[in-house]
């Protein structure tokens, strides 16, 4: 998917979608125009980068293992 940027209001929002070993992510980044405007490519692949990186780490952190059963 390529990216689509939307501007509302004088926001902007960059909405993107990662994919790694068959797990998608989708998320939005909003910031002002003026900010959008003073933001280099690279700096907004970045943050897109760090947020896809964090919902990794979370996702494939959670246990994989079945909680014991409590004793009765």
């Amino acid at each position: 998917m390529e990216d689509i940027i939307n501007k509302i209001d004088g926001q902007v929002q960059v909405i993107f979608e990662k994919t790694k070993d068959d797990q998608t992510y989708r998320d939005a980044l909003w910031m002002s125009e003026a900010v959008y405007d003073a933001t280099s490519s690279d700096a907004i692949d970045a943050m897109k980068q760090e947020r896809f990186d964090n919902w990794l780490a979370v996702v494939n952190a959670l246990p994989t293992e079945e909680p014991s059963a409590l004793p009765e």
